[in-house]
């Protein structure tokens, strides 16, 4: 087959969480994981519904699950309180991860950290490539002030890594 021509080809499955996204949401060197995973969840009325989260707001376990810190207001929250699906994208190993996982809520709560934590488990984890061009970027963003977000951060990391 020929580098340009364009045909389909399947994504690539496996059933555990993939060491490059385990070693992106390790809690560590924050400020240098500029990638925002995009989030999907069904809403109420079966539309679906994006949020974004960065490594600040995410920690795989030493289980393999991803935990979650959310606003409990948020969409996001309602809806996998709700129906317990998300799926996770983002830019990998040269093409697109998608990750769809089952999601619950802990009961664990945090003076420092107002948030609603969640815990996942991958059903099915999908690396979509393509033989004629490589991914070499996701939704990247840029902090206004490092320095004032590199703290709240910190205490959601260490917040989920207790839950």
């Amino acid at each position: 087959m020929k580098e340009a021509e364009h045909t389909y080809m399947a994504p690539a499955s496996s059933g555990g969480i993939p060491d490059a996204l385990a070693r992106y949401l390790d809690g560590t060197e924050l400020l240098t994981k500029t990638q925002a995973l995009r989030l999907s969840t069904v809403d109420a009325d079966g539309w679906p519904h994006a949020a974004l989260l960065s490594a600040g707001d995410m920690l795989v376990t030493p289980s393999g699950r991803i935990r979650l810190a959310l606003f409990p207001q948020s969409s996001m929250t309602s809806n996998l309180e709700r129906d317990g699906r998300l799926a996770i994208a983002l830019s990998l190993d040269g093409g697109m991860c998608e990750l769809r996982l089952r999601c619950r809520r802990l009961a664990h709560s945090s003076p420092e950290v107002p948030l609603a934590f969640f815990e996942a488990e991958a059903e099915t984890v999908r690396h979509h490539v393509a033989p004629y061009a490589t991914v070499t970027t996701g939704v990247t963003f840029a902090l206004h002030d490092p320095g004032a977000v590199l703290p709240r951060w910190q205490r959601q990391i260490a917040a989920l890594r207790s839950a």
